[in-house]
């Protein structure tokens, strides 16, 4: 069975109460970053797991202690299953790559999730193959899944839309001369980008997005190539990437998206991941240059503490030249 979004707009004011609240702070002038590392799960992919979970198990489509989740996912989503699950009595089943995060993967099984198809992977399977062939012999395997799938669930976005963008939007009560906003972000399913755009757009603020690619990629085309920026340009078109809501693309390269993790860590305290050290590239220099009733706002994805082996081996002793690229 695969993932279902009825009854989303009637559960969405019940899913989205009584959620712990990440922190909104300006962690430089002009720069507005939402701390989605502090979730539980230490992701923003927790929310789409609660909204995809909850509403499954509303509809009757899961079943706590008899139905078993399955995913594809590089880590983050997957941790997001995993807690959401625990708390249901639901076993977790996931694909992930091996070449994602060995930290991750690592951490994934501590937290209780089942990684499955490793010697597949191993054999050369991709993930989604993992995936399918564990659904096409459920009933062998004695499992009743439900296929969270998270590219094709319309409660991913819902999520943003009307949790996080609403909760953005309170929090912005705090800088009330702001009336316009730049949001810099990146895309996987494109969930994230799209539900916070709609959701700040509902409350009344003029949104410009700025999109962040790899050099190589353009999501718009289906055109991708490989990168190390693992969570955007993930390889498809992102499915629900609202391209009306796009004023922006820009492209950036690898050794930029370190240098801008490593400058940031100097200046504020925080080592951030990957993704969000793509979109900070754009996002710093561009908060300086906002006016009175402008922002930047950007959304702090995850830690980079989960890909320390990497940031040692793209560093290669550099490190004071990179930081001082971005003075």
């Amino acid at each position: 069975m695969t993932g279902a979004t009825s009854g989303l707009t009637s559960g969405k004011q019940g899913l989205a109460e009584s959620r712990p609240v990440t922190e909104l702070q300006e962690v430089l002038p002009g720069l507005l970053a939402k701390f989605e590392c502090n979730n539980a799960g230490g992701s923003h992919k927790v929310r789409a797991a609660r909204f995809i979970v909850d509403s499954a198990i509303a509809s009757g489509a899961i079943v706590p202690g008899k139905s078993t989740v399955i995913e594809k996912t590089g880590g983050n989503f997957g941790f997001g299953l995993a807690i959401v699950c625990r708390s249901h009595n639901i076993r977790v089943e996931l694909a992930v790559g091996l070449g994602f995060s060995p930290i991750k993967r690592h951490y994934l099984d501590l937290v209780g999730a089942h990684l499955i198809g490793v010697k597949m992977l191993q054999d050369g399977a991709t993930p989604r193959e993992v995936v399918e062939w564990h659904l096409e012999h459920a009933e062998a395997l004695g499992r009743h899944y439900f296929y969270t799938d998270q590219f094709s669930n319309g409660a991913s976005v819902a999520a943003h839309e009307f949790e996080t963008g609403p909760e953005i939007a309170e929090q912005l009560k705090a800088w009330p001369n702001v009336r316009k906003l730049t949001f810099v972000a990146c895309a996987g399913t494109g969930a994230s980008l799209s539900g916070i755009a709609r959701g700040l757009i509902s409350a009344g603020y003029v949104v410009d997005v700025i999109l962040v690619e790899p050099a190589g990629c353009d999501s718009r085309s289906n055109v991708f190539v490989e990168h190390k920026l693992e969570g955007m340009s993930v390889g498809v078109a992102p499915p629900f990437l609202d391209w009306s809501l796009i004023t922006e693309t820009r492209a950036i390269t690898h050794e930029s998206a370190v240098a801008a993790q490593l400058a940031f860590a100097q200046r504020t305290g925080y080592l951030v991941g990957n993704t969000t050290s793509a979109c900070l590239s754009v996002a710093i220099p561009l908060a300086a240059t906002m006016l009175a009733d402008q922002k930047v706002l950007s959304v702090i994805y995850d830690s980079g503490l989960w890909y320390a082996p990497a940031l040692r081996s793209a560093d290669n002793g550099h490190v004071g030249h990179r930081l001082s690229l971005m003075r």
